[in-house]
C-alpha cells in the first residue's frame, strides 16, 4: 500500500513536470514566431555615432544639412566588415533607435516603408536601420530605396545619404531617384554568426529647391537582400536552445509517466 501511493505521488509530480513543458515550449515558439515577424528595434551602439552626427532625435529634421560626407576619420575595418576602432562615446539621453531587419536563410531580403512630407528647402530626415545577417563562408549585402508609384514630384529633387556607421563608409550622396540599382557591402566569415550592419540613412532638400516641390510627400521601400542564399544561417537566438530544453524535459517526463502508469496497472492487475 505504502508503495502504491508513493507511485501515485510521482505520477502527479511528472504530469504537473509535463504539463509545465507543454506550456513552456508553446510560449517559446510562439515567441520566436512573434520575434521573426516584429523583430522591433535596438540602440545604435555608442561607438558608432559621433557626437556631430548626433545632435538630434531619430525623426528630427535638421535645417540646412545639405550634401557631402562625414569629415571624421573612419574606423578600422575587420576581415567580416565590422568596425573595429572606437569613436567618441554617445551620451544616454541621445542614445539613436535603430529599426531591425533580418536577413538569414529562410528570409534572403527584407524590406521597410520610409516616408517624408511637408519639407521645405535645407530641411534633413534621418533614421537607422540594424541589419542582422545569419549566414556562413561570403556574401554580398545589397540595399536599394525604391520610390513607390505617385510619389514621383519629391523624388526629383530629394537627396538620399547612406551611410555605413560600422566603417564610417559613405555609400551613396546623390538623388534618390537616380541611386543605383544595389548599394553592396560584403561579409565573410569562417563560422557561422549573425552580424548587424548600422545604416544611417538621412533624406534631405537642397536649400535651392523651389516652391514647387514644398508640401509634397514621399514613400519609398527600403530593401536589403543577399543573393548568396546558400551561404544564409538560421538565426542565432536563445529561443531555439531554450525550446529544446522543454521538449528534452517533456519527452523525459512524459516517457517516464507512460512507465509508471504502466507499472502501476500491472500492480493492480497482480492485486485482484
Amino acid at each position: 500500500m505504502e508503495q502504491k501511493k508513493k507511485t501515485k505521488v510521482i505520477i502527479i509530480i511528472l504530469a504537473v513536470l509535463l504539463g509545465l513543458s507543454l506550456l513552456a515550449l508553446a510560449g517559446t515558439l510562439i515567441r520566436a514566431r512573434l520575434t521573426d515577424s516584429d523583430p522591433g528595434a535596438v540602440t545604435v551602439p555608442d561607438n558608432l555615432i559621433t557626437p556631430e552626427e548626433n545632435t538630434g532625435t531619430e525623426d528630427a529634421r535638421t535645417p540646412g544639412s545639405g550634401a557631402g560626407t562625414s569629415s571624421a576619420p573612419a574606423p578600422a575595418q575587420s576581415a567580416a566588415g565590422t568596425s573595429s576602432a572606437p569613436a567618441p562615446a554617445q551620451s544616454a539621453a541621445a542614445a539613436q533607435k535603430a529599426a531591425t531587419i533580418a536577413l538569414y536563410n529562410k528570409q534572403p531580403e527584407d524590406n521597410t516603408p520610409f516616408t517624408v512630407g511637408n519639407m521645405f528647402p535645407g530641411d534633413s530626415e534621418t533614421k537607422y536601420f540594424c541589419v542582422q545577417v545569419s549566414y556562413h563562408d561570403k556574401v554580398t549585402v545589397h540595399y536599394k530605396a525604391v520610390v513607390r508609384p505617385g510619389y514621383e514630384k519629391l523624388a526629383q529633387v530629394l537627396q538620399v545619404r547612406v551611410k555605413l556607421l560600422n566603417t564610417g563608409e559613405t555609400l551613396y550622396d546623390g538623388g534618390i531617384a537616380a541611386m543605383p540599382q544595389s548599394l553592396t557591402h560584403k561579409l565573410a566569415s569562417e563560422s557561422s554568426v549573425t552580424q548587424e550592419l548600422y545604416y544611417e540613412i538621412t533624406a534631405y532638400l537642397d536649400t535651392s529647391v523651389g516652391n514647387a516641390y514644398q508640401n509634397q510627400d514621399l514613400i519609398a521601400d527600403f530593401k536589403w537582400w543577399v543573393e548568396e542564399t546558400g551561404s544564409l544561417d538560421s538565426p542565432e537566438t536563445g529561443d531555439a536552445y531554450r525550446g529544446v530544453l522543454w521538449a528534452a524535459a517533456g519527452v523525459c517526463s512524459g516517457g517516464l509517466l507512460f512507465l509508471l502508469v504502466l507499472r502501476r496497472r500491472k500492480e493492480d492487475e497482480a492485486d485482484v
